[in-house]
């Protein structure tokens, strides 16, 4: 019944979509839509089309549950290849060959580690990785990042007002019918702290979904990119993180927006001067200090719910610190952590280091549910072996951030590259107390901006009316300078007179 709703609203969105357009539904418009409807459906964590079910509910895995499926990437890719033969008789640029070698071998890597106690797992979370990867390769050669950018705000727009509107109607207005319109396992968390699900099937996972395109849009307001608007959704994925009670979603993008302000909006200064601590680090840190003191105070006050979430957490870490001393190197194969737990450990054990008395069926929350740390996660799945270069990429992402910005040619590729970078801000706070950034349907649109923001032909393209301070500054200079050469090439050659 879930999908039904979920397709309906898709078709009502289409409509929407389309009637919005009216007269002016040109090629460059109707790719647009077809950008839209896809970000717009990534919200939905019902929507896939299950192809093989490991196992129930009980034999989760790891991250990525005991079933694959195909989500509306596999769908849209079909739509891509037509759009590349047809409209650019397949000239699309050759793929990197590096990067395609380096996903074939951590396909390779986890499909023959002999740790792995379940194959299917494994495979169910490589064929996601790898058919994403095509599927990215094929968007990018499709479309103009002018597109990208005016779809995502659409299908995103409308994600902020459905979830919004999900969260008015529970917890605000207390309307329990709204929690299992789009998902009906829906969980509120706990009647001591409830909080908003939308269309996520959990507060936490809707907290990080929100976290995403409130960093977008802040992009898009930084970049006077339909600036009103923009401000206004931000402002409204606020509230919607708010609602979910997610304090790690809120802790994020409050560490995210500071990185922005101190890597973008003040790129020009040095990080470690007075003007930045006067105009950026300190005002922010008054303001966070004042937010969490004041109206946010209650989704930190509950000092006994902090005290065993924080217990639940560290008993968890305690077991990815297990499962590293075992097999440190290659660790146990994707998706396949808490199957090892299972096999491997014991709930006695942990009555030897933690108080366990205020921890509702521990067994359920340490062997059924993923450890609550992306990096954990993948330590101990990949082993040092696979985790290091991806901890190493991750820092020279970072690290190469103002230089992404400083030779962009337009400010359509800034609003990826800003989002892209906020988001990562989100994985390392975020990511560091949950696992839901490794949730498929969240990954849907994390890796789309992550792997857009990479895009070097995005950064080059030329959009003179939405061009970067810095192009417009270089083009200025060039300008001035062959207009000095044209000048002095027009001066006739001056002769002297003999005396």
């Amino acid at each position: 019944m879930d999908r039904l709703v979920i397709l309906a609203t898709l078709v009502f969105a289409l409509i929407f979509f389309i009637a919005r357009e009216g007269t002016r539904l040109s090629k460059k418009n109707a790719y647009k839509i077809v950008i839209a409807l896809y970000t717009f459906s990534c919200c939905f964590a019902r929507l896939y089309i299950p192809y093989v079910n490991a196992g129930g509910e009980d034999s989760q895995g790891g991250s990525f549950g005991p079933s694959g499926g195909i989500w509306p990437f596999y769908l849209l890719s079909f739509l891509l290849v037509w759009i590349i033969a047809v409209e650019k008789s397949w000239r699309i640029r050759r793929p990197n060959l590096v990067l395609a070698l380096l996903f074939s071998a951590y396909a390779a890597y986890t499909l023959v580690n002999p740790f792995g106690i379940s194959r299917v797992h494994s495979i169910i979370e490589v064929i996601y990785c790898l058919s994403f990867a095509v599927f990215i390769y094929l968007f990018a050669n499709s479309f103009s990042v002018k597109t990208v950018v005016n779809g995502i705000f659409l299908g995103l727009a409308v994600t902020v007002a459905l979830h919004f509107l999900l969260a008015i109607c529970y917890p605000v207005l207390d309307m329990e019918i709204a929690v299992k319109i789009f998902d009906s396992d829906a969980s509120t968390r706990s009647e001591e702290r409830v909080g908003a699900v939308g269309t996520m099937g959990h507060p936490n996972v809707l907290g990080t979904y929100a976290s995403y395109y409130f960093t977008f849009f802040l992009a898009c307001f930084l970049t006077n990119f339909k600036r009103r608007t923009s401000i206004i959704l931000a402002g409204m994925a606020f509230l919607v993180i708010v609602l979910s009670a997610s304090r790690s979603a809120l802790v994020s993008i409050i560490m995210a927006l500071v990185a922005i302000v101190v890597f973008y909006v003040y790129r020009r200064y040095k990080l470690i001067s007075m003007q930045s601590f006067l105009k950026a680090i300190i005002p922010f840190a008054i303001l966070i200090a004042l937010l969490i003191s004041g109206p946010l105070n209650f989704l930190f006050s509950d000092v006994e719910n902090l005290d065993e979430m924080t217990t639940s957490r560290l008993m968890h870490y305690y077991c990815g610190y297990e499962i590293f001393m075992d097999h440190p190197l290659i660790g146990v194969s994707m998706n396949n952590h808490l199957f090892y737990l299972t096999e491997h450990t014991s709930a006695v054990i942990f009555e030897q280091v933690f108080d366990m008395s205020g921890i509702w069926r521990p067994e359920d929350y340490f062997f059924v549910t993923p450890i609550h740390n992306i990096w954990i996660i993948m330590i101990v799945e990949l082993g040092l072996i696979g985790y290091l270069p991806i901890m190493g990429f991750v820092i020279y992402y970072i690290a190469t951030f103002k230089r992404r910005t400083r030779l962009s040619r337009n400010r359509y590729y800034n609003i990826l590259n800003i989002t892209g970078f906020g988001i990562v801000c989100c994985w390392l706070v975020q990511g560091s107390s949950d696992w839901a950034p490794l949730s498929p349907h969240v990954l849907n649109l994390s890796l789309m901006f992550f792997a857009l923001s990479l895009n070097r032909h995005y950064s080059k393209e030329v959009h003179p009316e939405f061009e970067t301070v810095e192009s417009a500054r270089r083009r200025q200079i060039a300008e001035s300078a062959e207009a000095q050469q044209e000048q002095a090439q027009q001066e006739p050659p001056t002769t002297q007179e003999p005396e």
